[in-house]
């Protein structure tokens, strides 16, 4: 990620080599494995959660590290680049931040957060069912919220029915009938369904980038060492053109993203430029998935769809993750509508004042 001064480049270095070093000891060996899914690794939790990386934006007086979106972009872009299967942004950046604004305790351990305005929370409990929620299975709370009000529930109060994304990570059907006491309810955040969304959008983003720049770096690496008629086939002028329209849809995503986490982490999630940059950001990491996917298993050939192959674990990510908060339609949208949005006389300087 892109930052001001020298003094924080070396520190998201520092905690993205420290971040690396975990995931990497923890995931890739499992990368291997013939099993369609990874499964959550309690273990590496831990480690994360010692090491403060769990709660990273939460604040210390939360039982977070209280550190910036910046931050929090490193670590979840070392997991992706890992597959590490932890619902990271799930706990801190929506479930945590929902809890806060509601005044609410933390709880320890893996969350997940749902916001759904059909959800009716009231004193005396709550009644719902819910499709395609993000590691339900083993998130020690489900937080839940509509347009007026926040609630943790223990997940050992919901009926979880197990179901899978794209990739073979948790997208549970819940069921719940619980009743909770009025201590236990706190109210919404102002335009909460904006603000989850846009959090969202951002951790999605973010953990896009990771994923394709895992699958090219071993696209580049397969064509470097993969021999037909006795050269490697990363020296056939058509197999460098797929390569370097996949390595030129990364660039377009990292550039994006990274601008969108510097503008979040400078003015906020409610800024209007910071909404309009994680809009240009899930565009484009949403537009590098399916053509990172489709190059580096044309490169790879038939051993890149195997279960034998960690290829799979990256592309199929990527392909899950950009449909979720938004897809690239809803936010090329929501692109068109915010330029309209402008005065006529003020369109450029918001574009140059966004840039």
């Amino acid at each position: 990620m892109t930052h001001d001064t020298p003094d924080r480049t070396d520190e998201l270095a520092e905690l993205r080599r420290l971040a690396d070093s975990i995931f990497g000891a923890a995931a890739d060996a499992v990368l291997d494995v013939p099993d369609t899914a990874i499964d959550f690794d309690a273990t590496l939790w831990k480690t994360l959660a010692d090491s403060g990386l769990a709660l990273l934006t939460t604040p210390e007086s939360a039982g977070g590290s209280g550190a910036t979106v910046a931050d929090s972009a490193v670590v979840l872009e070392s997991a992706a680049a890992h597959a590490a299967p932890m619902p990271l942004a799930e706990t801190d950046l929506l479930a945590s931040w929902l809890l806060r604004t509601a005044g609410l305790p933390v709880p320890d351990g893996p969350l997940t957060a749902v916001y759904d305005p059909a959800l009716t929370i009231r004193d005396g409990g709550v009644r719902a069912q819910l499709d395609r929620v993000p590691w339900a299975r083993i998130a020690h709370a489900i937080v839940l919220a509509d347009d007026h009000a926040v609630v943790s529930v223990r997940t050992t109060d919901i009926q979880v029915e197990p179901g899978a994304d794209l990739a073979s990570d948790p997208r549970d059907r819940i069921v719940i009938d619980t009743d909770i006491d009025r201590a236990e309810i706190g109210p919404a955040p102002g335009d909460i369904a904006r603000s989850f969304l846009l959090r969202g959008a951002l951790a999605r983003s973010i953990q896009i980038v990771g994923a394709v720049t895992r699958a090219l770096d071993l696209t580049v690496r397969h064509v470097g060492t993969r021999e037909q008629f006795g050269r490697p086939i990363g020296k056939f002028q058509a197999v460098q053109a797929m390569v370097a329209e996949a390595a030129e849809a990364v660039a377009m995503a990292r550039a994006a993203t990274d601008f969108a986490v510097d503008t979040v982490t400078a003015g906020g999630f409610d800024d209007e430029r910071a909404a309009f940059a994680i809009a240009i950001a899930k565009v484009q990491a949403s537009r590098a998935a399916p053509i990172v996917a489709r190059i580096a298993h044309q490169a790879h050939g038939a051993i890149g769809f195997t279960l034998d192959h960690r290829l799979r674990h990256f592309t199929l990510r990527a392909l899950a993750w950009r449909s979720e908060f938004g897809g690239p339609h809803y936010w090329e949208r929501e692109l068109g509508e915010t330029v309209l949005r402008q005065p006529r006389n003020g369109l450029w300087g918001f574009i140059t004042g966004t840039a």
